[in-house]
């Protein structure tokens, strides 16, 4: 630790990643949010709100790969802060394609799905307060990372139970259907785990 605050001195670091990273995280937890609210009220208004903060999060991630060419010296390794911008963008990437195949295949929103995405909501509003804290308060980020993935361990058993449901049914159409949007869903949810994975490595060389 003492080496990197003797680098920081004498090569200062220009870029603010922690603060980059943060906003990024906000951003993905109010897509997924907006994911959810539409869920439960079918609101056009948040398909809206999902589409703008995609589009939100794309130009953070965009502008932070710029910065992270141009930085002499980064708060921690260069490639993790890559791998968590890619990590999260793909999550809020899958929470949208969610919405469009449930408006395109014409899926209703049934306890299964309204389920997985309240636990994937909760997993990415957790994430973000962790990468808030990871600045001033990595112990507190630590404590986090179990309740993330605690947040997927359940959206895998929703998936196995509401998929048994589904091809329990009598129609092979419906069930693909479904079954592509639990997929979705459940796609979100391992992005979130393996960033969480990263997020967990930053911290342990942190400490």
């Amino acid at each position: 630790m003492e080496k990197r605050n003797i680098i920081d001195r004498i090569f200062p670091i220009k870029y603010h990643f922690h603060q980059m990273l943060f906003m990024q995280a906000q951003s993905n937890a109010l897509g997924v949010g907006a994911l959810y609210d539409w869920l439960k009220r079918s609101a056009e208004s948040d398909c809206e709100a999902l589409t703008r903060y995609v589009k939100e999060a794309d130009e953070i991630r965009m502008e932070m790969e710029k910065n992270l060419t141009e930085a002499f010296a980064t708060p921690f390794d260069r490639g993790d802060i890559y791998s968590i911008s890619v990590g999260m963008n793909r999550v809020l990437k899958y929470a949208q394609s969610t919405l469009i195949s449930m408006k395109t295949f014409d899926v209703k929103a049934n306890e299964t799905i309204i389920s997985m995405v309240e636990q994937l909501n909760l997993g990415v509003e957790i994430f973000a307060e962790a990468v808030q804290d990871l600045k001033k308060n990595h112990g507190k980020s630590e404590e986090a990372v179990g309740k993330m993935r605690a947040t997927h361990r359940e959206i895998e058993k929703l998936y196995m139970d509401g998929m048994v449901f589904v091809f329990a049914g009598t129609d092979p159409m419906e069930a693909l259907k479904k079954r592509e949007v639990y997929h979705h869903i459940k796609d979100a949810s391992t992005n979130l785990e393996e960033t969480v994975d990263v997020l967990h490595r930053i911290i342990v060389r942190l400490t």
